[in-house]
């Protein structure tokens, strides 16, 4: 899938999920649940090399993401 439409759909989850301390959780939950593990890569992938490009919450959910596979 196009990275620009993975990461126009992360931000549209972030922007409708009301902000709390731990969004990032709920947000990587979410990914987790809908999205194949290659849409999961890709967009790891891409924030991981444009972090500055990406809210704080979308860092720390790729963050998550990776701590969760790496478990």
């Amino acid at each position: 899938m196009d990275i620009s439409i993975l990461t126009r759909m992360a931000g549209d989850i972030e922007r409708n999920l009301p902000v709390h301390e731990e969004t990032y959780l709920r947000i990587s939950e979410h990914l987790v649940k809908f999205w194949t593990p290659k849409m999961r890569s890709d967009f790891y992938k891409h924030v991981t090399s444009n972090r500055e490009d990406f809210s704080e919450t979308l860092n720390k959910v790729v963050d998550e993401l990776r701590a969760k596979a790496n478990a």
